[in-house]
């Protein structure tokens, strides 16, 4: 026999010869060729520490040291067997979005969630883009939704709600960025994942939401009766309509339809939407309404139509005012006027545990209440908002709460 035949070794490669790399973030790079046992270096060691054998099989691996701006970086791959030696050439960039995001869910939902978000519930997240330990401010940056029942509130506050997949915003002084989230209502528990990127300089930041199939409060619809009396004592009413309140539980929320009345809408999407019942002429002394969450949790809302027991008088028009106030802190109160209507007793009822609501004569007295749980720092720019509602027993208003500052907390 003669000598073993000689084996040359292919040429060696390096996959991708150039690459964009970021601090403390890893990066696969792929080598063949060769005879199978390689020598990686690095042309600067701080930045991207590799020196010496790698045989561990051809997935190379890389992650960057901190750098504080743009740095150029070559790795040399060779091999045991002199192989022609080949490059990469890597551009590391600087960490700028930290690897901290808060999540913060909104005061006003359930204690019952913990740190989760609840299902129709809000949220801030916020996370600082730093350079070298300096804040970036008036940073551009781009939230997105990657997975999950989650969504971007774009729209500025004081306005209609609109939700969008992604949103942008700008770092304050401090280089924070915040953009406020809605969890979708009908929301199982899970956990959504949410992509944050630096416009400026590409660099991306997942984190996850996770997410509690919980409501706000209990079910409640106000007001939970209705009466309904003729013009005179020959006929009940006709073409008289009274509107109910839906608070709590899990929306969407659906709504029975009587024979006797009608009923409009029969299916209510968010806490706080309203339904309008009217009277068709037909006397009927008690008449139930149901309405039944996604839970299956439900109330019953009465509705009684009578002939006038008397000559007919029009009652004054149910007035509550203001229709918005503001609660700064935990020990706040804010007072409104109700007055007309049936002229009371009146009610009241509240749409999240976190604001109480009663009614001393014709003052509607609404104060910030506490919850259970731990004291969380919340930033100033933080707005949650609680609708409470006042009821002469035949019409509702809804009064809106707007919680700022230390108010919008949790509090002790």
């Amino acid at each position: 026999t003669g000598p073993p035949a000689v084996v040359t070794p292919g040429p060696l490669s390096i996959s991708p010869a150039s690459a964009t790399l970021y601090s403390d973030l890893p990066t696969d790079f792929v080598i063949r060729g060769g005879n199978g046992s390689y020598i990686v270096t690095s042309s600067n060691q701080q930045v991207v520490a590799i020196s010496g054998a790698f045989a561990a099989g051809s997935v190379l691996t890389v992650v960057p040291s901190q750098v504080a701006a743009d740095t150029n970086v070559t790795l040399t791959v060779g091999d045991t067997a002199g192989t022609t030696p080949v490059t990469a050439t890597l551009v590391v960039k600087p960490r700028t979005v930290t690897n901290v995001v808060r999540v913060t869910p909104s005061a006003s939902q359930s204690a019952a969630c913990g740190a989760a978000v609840c299902s129709g519930g809000d949220a801030e997240v916020s996370v600082m883009l730093t350079q070298a330990g300096i804040p970036l401010r008036n940073r551009s940056v781009r939230f997105d939704v990657v997975s999950g029942d989650i969504r971007i509130i774009t729209s500025p506050p004081g306005v209609g709600e609109s939700l969008s997949l992604s949103g942008t915003t700008t770092t304050d002084d401090t280089g924070t960025a915040r953009m406020r989230i809605r969890v979708l209502p009908d929301a199982a528990a899970q956990t959504a994942l949410l992509q944050i990127t630096d416009t400026s300089s590409g660099f991306t930041q997942r984190t996850a939401v996770t997410i509690a199939p919980s409501s706000n409060a209990p079910l409640n619809a106000q007001p939970s009766s209705i009466s309904f009396s003729g013009k005179d004592v020959t006929s009940c009413a006709s073409n008289v309509s009274a509107d109910i309140i839906v608070f709590g539980g899990r929306p969407p929320y659906s709504v029975s339809q009587p024979g006797s009345f009608t009923v409009s809408p029969t299916t209510l999407a968010r806490s706080g939407d309203r339904f309008t019942v009217t009277a068709n002429g037909q006397c009927v002394s008690d008449a139930t309404i149901a309405i039944v969450d996604s839970n299956g949790a439900s109330v019953s809302v009465i509705v009684k139509n009578s002939i006038s027991p008397a000559t007919p008088t029009t009652p004054p028009p149910f007035v509550v005012s203001p229709t918005a106030v503001t609660l700064d802190s935990c020990t706040a109160q804010a007072n409104v006027v109700v007055t007309g209507g049936l002229g009371g007793p009146y009610f009241a009822a509240s749409g999240n545990s976190a604001v109480a609501v009663r009614v001393s004569a014709n003052t509607g007295i609404i104060q910030r209440q506490s919850a259970s749980g731990p004291v969380l720092p919340v930033p100033p720019s933080t707005n949650a908002v609680v609708t409470v509602s006042f009821s002469d027993g035949r019409s509702a208003t809804a009064v809106t709460v707007n919680l700022v500052g230390p108010g919008a907390g949790v509090c002790p």
